[in-house]
């Protein structure tokens, strides 16, 4: 799960800004039409948290881990796929198509290694760029885990996403168009996997690296 946030060189504490859903927090999400693909945490309430500030264009280090930070400890080996982060202005509350996304790494054919690989390699720790053009004003960050070890199977890739509150300054004008979350992702998509195109792609390479 996500436990810290690293701002402009500066750690933020434990759990702070962050909206993890603690009696879960290492479990995945499978139902794809659960609000809780928003940030694990279905009822959570949306103004309760205390928004760290960030200014646009500037780089956010996000540290994940099971138990203990500062570990290796963050997610299972075998659970390899990708890391997919999203934003939202926190005045939709997620509801909507309003989740756009600024991030993602999944297989690295030189290095044969998955996101998550780097993720245990680095302690749990990725370096994300907030966008420059964004508008100011209050939005979450939706961090995300896929674990693809099961995705051969329909509707069992494994999700972990958890948000955190930032208040953005500086930027420009820019909205960008976004996806809804619960709703983008459908199990029943070919391949047991989601609509999108670059998650069908890695789930294809891990297929075969498991037939190797």
């Amino acid at each position: 799960m996500l436990v810290e946030l690293t701002l402009d060189g500066q750690e933020q504490g434990i759990g702070k800004c962050i909206q993890p859903y603690w009696s879960k927090k290492n479990f995945p999400v499978n139902d794809l039409s659960s609000k809780d693909l928003m940030c694990r945490s279905s009822d959570m309430n949306w103004s309760s948290e205390t928004a760290c500030p960030v200014a646009a264009g500037s780089q956010v280090s996000v540290e994940w881990n099971r138990n203990k930070q500062g570990t290796a400890d963050v997610i299972s080996a075998s659970h390899t796929g990708p890391c997919i982060v999203y934003m939202a202005a926190a005045e939709s509350k997620g509801e909507g198509n309003v989740w756009f996304k600024i991030f993602e790494e999944g297989y690295d054919s030189s290095s044969k290694k998955w996101c998550t690989d780097k993720l245990i390699a680095n302690k749990g720790k990725l370096d994300i760029a907030i966008p420059g053009d964004i508008k100011a004003g209050s939005y979450f960050l939706r961090t995300e885990i896929v674990a693809l070890h099961g995705a051969r199977r329909v509707g069992q890739c494994q999700f972990y996403p958890n948000c955190a509150q930032l208040e953005v300054t500086g930027g420009g004008s820019a909205v960008p168009d976004g996806v809804a979350l619960p709703g983008y992702y459908k199990s029943d998509d070919p391949a047991g996997s989601m609509r999108q195109e670059e998650i069908f792609k890695v789930i294809q390479i891990q297929e075969k690296t498991q037939e190797k």
